[in-house]
């Protein structure tokens, strides 16, 4: 294999880790938002069968229909959390491995398995946040059910605000699972990465911007920023310079975490990757983001 096959394969290997990576998120969340659309429609089904005069209800009765409904749905969704909690942290290990393994060499098989314990620790989080956030979306509804029952609102007023809780439920699940399932992946990277620089010295780190429309303005100047592998990036905000050793990294500010897209990605100085520095921004960012094209402005400026 010569050099320019090696550097092929190796790139084609990294994009379908990412791809994986992403593959996985999105098909979590999809489980996850069946499930909170199973429990509206129990919950309907609940009221449905209900009195319409819900001073005649059995209120205990029915809260308790609700409250084993949302912990079902709260067990199902950790459930599915924790399995892709572990798939995705192999994907971060692979991310490292498999490129290098495409272009020649074997590092798996001389490197030790990475420590798991955060891991354990991060898939503790997200399990009981998928619980927490049922939980609170049944306690909220008992509560609606509680104030109609007493003559404190309206069944309308309570409907209204039921479905509400549940779309609040629906956009909490979401943030955190992009945020958490990121994480861990990237974690995942970060010590394969601090693992394979004994085999591979020199070896680096380069960020990535996540490509979305709406994103951190700051996390986009920072795409093809380079560093050893050892060394946090810099980022340079309104507010202040910001150092994260990868995104989502669990150290860094909440705002900066939290459904941050962007990627660290394996770097050598001698390997031949598709964009060695900055991604340009697609027509469709530049179209509907002033913040993008004032940005790409400064740096074509900075280019000339």
């Amino acid at each position: 294999m010569n050099d320019d096959e090696r550097n092929k394969v190796f790139n084609k290997e990294r994009a379908k880790i990412i791809k994986g990576k992403t593959a996985i998120q999105r098909n979590t969340l999809t489980e996850i938002e069946r499930l909170l659309a199973l429990a509206s429609t129990q919950i309907s089904a609940t009221l449905a069968a209900t009195p319409t005069d819900f001073q005649a209800w059995n209120l205990p009765q029915l809260q308790n229909s609700i409250n084993t409904a949302m912990d079902e749905i709260g067990t199902l969704s950790a459930q599915k959390v924790s399995t892709a909690s572990n798939e995705i942290w192999q994907q971060g290990v692979d991310l490292i491995d498999k490129p290098v393994a495409a272009a020649g060499l074997q590092i798996s098989a001389v490197l030790p398995a990475i420590d798991t314990r955060q891991l354990i620790a991060m898939r503790t989080f997200m399990t009981g946040r998928m619980k927490d956030i049922s939980m609170t979306i049944a306690n909220s509804v008992n509560s609606e059910l509680g104030l109609v029952a007493i003559g404190a609102k309206s069944q309308q007023d309570a409907i209204n605000n039921i479905s509400a809780f549940l779309k609040s439920g629906r956009s909490r699940a979401i943030m955190v699972l992009r945020t958490e399932l990121g994480g861990a992946f990237s974690v995942a990277t970060q010590a394969r990465m601090k693992q394979a620089s004994e085999i591979l010295p020199g070896l680096k780190k380069q960020w990535r911007r996540s490509g979305k429309i709406h994103s951190r303005i700051h996390h986009d100047a920072a795409d093809g920023q380079i560093v050893d592998q050892d060394k946090p990036f810099k980022l340079y905000a309104k507010t202040g310079s910001v150092s994260l050793m990868f995104p989502r990294d669990p150290a860094a500010p909440v705002g900066e975490r939290v459904n941050c897209g962007c990627e660290s990605l394996p770097f050598m100085d001698d390997w031949e990757v598709k964009n060695p520095g900055r991604v340009p921004f697609t027509d469709d960012e530049l179209k509907k983001n002033a913040f993008k094209r004032a940005l790409d402005a400064e740096l074509q400026g900075r280019a000339a």
